[in-house]
């Protein structure tokens, strides 16, 4: 079953393509869901996540996170009112969340 949803998640095909060689996709949907529902993805993640952290010589949990974002430039149909501002590329951008936010490390 494992296996299985490793195949799922690294090729990135939908639950009903899992080749023959696997047990039937919804037998392996139903194990993931379970795992996922009772906690063990998330178990799973952390402690693989540890090991690798560790092996490299790193503390398990990490001390900082990066955080991304795209701007877009904003149509002329775009009300200036609903329209962000991004000083480090002099962009108005449509649709930016120009509120400030607190995002939590995930990795």
């Amino acid at each position: 079953m494992l296996d299985a949803v490793f195949y799922v998640t690294d090729n990135g095909i939908k639950w009903r393509s899992v080749p023959a060689d696997f047990p039937a996709w919804d037998r392996v949907y139903a194990f993931f869901r379970r795992w996922r529902d009772n906690g063990l993805v998330r178990e799973l993640h952390d402690r693989l996540r540890g090991k690798v952290r560790t092996a490299e010589g790193r503390q398990v949990e990490p001390t900082a996170a990066i955080i991304d974002s795209q701007s877009v430039k904003g149509a002329a149909s775009v009300p200036a009112d609903s329209r962000g501002y991004d000083g480090g590329k002099k962009t108005s951008t449509a649709g930016a969340d120009t509120s400030s936010r607190t995002a939590s490390a995930c990795c």
